[in-house]
Formats: C-alpha cells, sequence, structure tokens
C-alpha cells in the first residue's frame, strides 16, 4: 500500500478500477490515522450521487442520525483511524471524475472540531480507452465555511477551535 504523511495524519491506499464493460467502478481502499488518536469527522465531495451523498457537494460521510457530537464521527473513528472503502460508478465517456475527501479532527470531551485538517480523492478519466484511478495527494486543509454549516446542521451545539 503506498503510503502518504501530512502533519498528524497518516494515509494508506490502494486505488480500484474496474472498466471491463460500459461502466466504470471505480474508488480506493484506506485507512487514515490521525496520530493524536482524536475521533475523526469525513466530509465527502462525490463525482457520483452514492448512498445518501449527493454529487457535486460536501456530505457529511457518516449516515448518522442527527444529534450529539458522535453523530459528526465517521463510523468507528471514535479513537482516530477511519477505515474507508469508498466507490463509484459512471458511464465511459463521461469525462474525467472527482471525488475529494476533508477529515477533520474531534475532541469528543469538548464538543469541539479542530479546523485544521486533511483533504485527498480520486479521479478518473472516463474518456480514456484505458482508465486508470488516480489519488490526489493527502495535504493540509482547513475546514470551510459550507463544511461548518454542514457539520452544524448535524449537530446544532458543536463547536471550532
Amino acid at each position: 500500500m503506498p503510503t502518504q504523511v501530512s502533519g498528524d495524519f497518516t494515509i494508506d491506499y490502494n486505488l480500484f478500477i474496474n472498466a471491463e464493460d460500459e461502466d466504470i467502478q471505480y474508488g480506493m481502499d484506506f485507512e487514515l490515522v490521525n496520530h493524536k488518536g482524536f475521533a475523526l469527522t469525513q466530509l465527502i465531495f462525490p463525482a457520483t450521487d452514492v448512498g445518501n451523498n449527493r454529487a457535486g457537494q460536501w456530505n457529511l460521510d457518516n449516515h448518522k442520525h442527527p444529534g450529539g457530537t458522535d453523530s459528526i464521527i465517521f463510523a468507528n473513528a471514535e479513537h482516530g483511524t477511519i477505515n474507508d472503502t469508498p466507490r463509484e460508478i459512471s458511464h465511459r465517456g463521461s469525462g474525467r471524475k472527482s471525488t475529494k475527501f476533508a477529515v477533520y479532527p474531534v475532541d469528543l470531551a469538548k464538543n469541539t472540531v479542530y479546523i485544521n485538517g486533511v483533504t485527498f480523492g480520486y479521479s478518473v478519466d472516463t474518456n480514456d480507452a484505458n482508465p486508470v484511478t488516480i489519488f490526489s495527494d493527502l495535504k493540509p486543509c482547513k475546514l470551510s465555511n459550507e463544511q461548518k454549516r454542514i457539520l452544524e446542521a448535524q449537530c446544532e451545539y458543536i463547536k471550532f477551535s
């Protein structure tokens, strides 16, 4: 598995592609670790509609009911590790499809999301005769106002630091 490090985060990942038919399935398997052990919230900006996540906009990637601070934590990421296997499907000839993730540490005891996190993602050119999934580097990011609104809609008393 390739590995990248950015600040307190390390990601190990494998890219995925299945382009044997008219539709192309693509994505990645990854483990993202926050070395300070904070719980993690993950937002996704998918290229295609997947489950409850809508293409072309930031979505909270956890599928939990709104409520307490734990409702913004990605599944099983209470101790600082996200294991995820996102997959998307697109038709051939649909151009470049890119999906982004943004991950931020959360102090559950303080009901606080830290505004410094990381972003990464993947893309595929569906016009390519032999498409491949390409990783977008792990790099630092700051929580945007749009992302704050999404987290506040899930947990109205969340704070940011």
